[in-house]
């Protein structure tokens, strides 16, 4: 069981997390990692640095960096997640059908009176403060906090606007409850299995990472009407032509770039396949190139299913495009239901 715990300022998330920890759940605080790095940085472990640095970790490694450490420590643990920022982190988090969010609120003068009782001196001085720190908190943008979307996200609230013995009394309740839950759900089939379309999409996605173009790896993935897969590539050169030998680069003299060589996933997965292809579908990174559509025209392939039209202006995909009309052939932009999916490869 994993329980994340958000809401307001001195609202008692952190009272309830630590009264879940002596419960014997394990408490993962998000702020912590941020702590850390800010003192491998040597910097100051003050709010606005930590503000600063958590910013700056989900800039360059992603928005859901935090969480997916946190996830790594999880297994087969019951945890209390807590500093979550980011909803962002809530959607990586929630990829553990055993996760719920709750936020632990009180109203805000009950929570600004609580805030000068811990008296910390970087704390504001006065109500008005107090609220115009918490809307500025409130609304962060892009790769800051954003802790109303944070809030908006929780499903069950805990009202903490009595005494410490009433809030335990409701984190108990929530912990049975949240148990009868999880052995009744053991019971039932799982709910959060990923749809045909993220399955085969990220079956092209995994395969891509084979590619040795450092610039662009694509995948392909062909499936047949009873959603068996077929066929699978990715591109790179042709058997026998040497990874080492042959050019990777994208500019200079044609023959001194990748463009002649390179095989498209597409052209791979068509050629690994072992069966005909008639009324087939294929998944693939890219909107195919005027080359691979022939091949997926000639094939017997009537779908393409494509994640990315980044060259949709180029001649070669306007050209594929009208031939994909002219075939008959339907070709649709793919709309994830899961924007990650996370593979385990260390254990099940």
């Amino acid at each position: 069981m994993i329980i994340g715990v958000t809401g307001s300022f001195c609202g008692g998330k952190d009272t309830a997390a630590e009264y879940l920890a002596e419960k014997g759940f394990k408490h993962i605080s998000l702020s912590d990692m941020i702590r850390e790095e800010c003192k491998k940085r040597k910097r100051k472990v003050t709010r606005d640095n930590l503000q600063e640095i958590g910013k700056d970790l989900r800039e360059k490694y992603g928005n859901s960096v935090l969480a997916e450490k946190a996830l790594d420590k999880v297994k087969g643990k019951d945890c209390v997640v807590t500093s979550i920022r980011h909803p962002d982190e809530i959607d990586v988090l929630q990829r553990n059908a055993d996760f719920t969010l709750i936020k632990v609120e009180a109203p805000a003068k009950t929570r600004f009176k609580r805030m000068k009782l811990r008296n910390r001196e970087e704390d504001p001085q006065t109500f008005r403060e107090f609220k115009k720190t918490e809307k500025k908190e409130m609304k962060g943008k892009g790769s800051g906090q954003r802790l109303k979307e944070c809030n908006d996200k929780a499903k069950i609230v805990l009202i903490n606007n009595s005494s410490l013995e009433v809030l335990k009394q409701k984190v108990d309740k929530l912990v049975e409850d949240l148990r009868d839950k999880e052995k009744k759900d053991q019971d039932e089939k799982r709910k959060d299995y990923i749809s045909w379309d993220d399955y085969f999409m990220g079956v092209a996605k995994l395969s891509a990472l084979r590619s040795k173009d450092p610039n662009t790896q694509v995948g392909a993935c062909i499936v047949n009407q009873q959603k068996k897969i077929v066929g699978i590539g990715y591109n790179g050169f042709p058997i026998g032509c040497s990874d080492e030998k042959l050019p990777w680069g994208k500019k200079g003299n044609f023959l001194d770039t990748k463009y002649p060589y390179v095989a498209h996933a597409e052209l791979n997965a068509i050629l690994n396949s072992t069966v005909k292809l008639d009324n087939c579908k294929i998944y693939v990174a890219l909107f195919p190139c005027n080359e691979c559509c022939k091949l997926i025209i000639q094939s017997g392939i009537k779908e393409v299913i494509y994640l990315s039209n980044k060259y949709a202006d180029s001649d070669v995909v306007k050209a594929s495009k009208r031939m994909m009309d002219m075939a008959g052939i339907r070709h649709r932009k793919y709309k994830p239901k899961e924007k990650r999916i996370s593979i385990d490869l260390t254990d099940i």
